[in-house]
């Protein structure tokens, strides 16, 4: 063989390799997903405020709010939900331009008319 084919054929090779990388891995992290709802049934603190919001909202009707929240989800463009109870709700959002991904969970408290919202980006800030 000479130099030339052999050179083509190690490029084709790294871009085959390159390929499947991506296929494998970076399209894996918007699908994997990590449930942050502890053994106590509550959201877990966030660990880096710099990248993450916890907030509890007091609402008048726990249900109508959350069902509100999952049209609202599920009509937005760059959202998919990855988890859903009938308590929890776990979504991920993706930036349209630096596709950074962010995790959504919303925690319902049907008797105390409280749902726990986090918002948490795995990248950038």
């Amino acid at each position: 063989m000479q130099k030339g084919m052999i050179r083509d054929l190690l490029f084709n090779f790294l871009i085959f390799f390159v390929f499947i990388f991506f296929i494998l891995f970076i399209e894996k992290q918007y699908t994997f997903a990590i449930n942050s709802v502890k053994d106590n049934n509550i959201l877990s603190s966030c660990s880096n405020p710099n990248n993450c919001v916890l907030e509890s909202w007091n609402v008048s009707n726990a249900n109508e709010s959350f069902t509100e929240l999952i049209e609202i989800i599920k009509n937005t463009p760059r959202m998919k939900i990855i988890s859903f109870q009938d308590d929890y709700l776990h979504a991920l959002a993706t930036s349209r331009v630096m596709k950074y991904v962010d995790d959504i969970e919303i925690k319902k408290y049907e008797k105390e008319n409280i749902l726990n919202v986090k918002s948490q980006s795995r990248t950038g800030f």
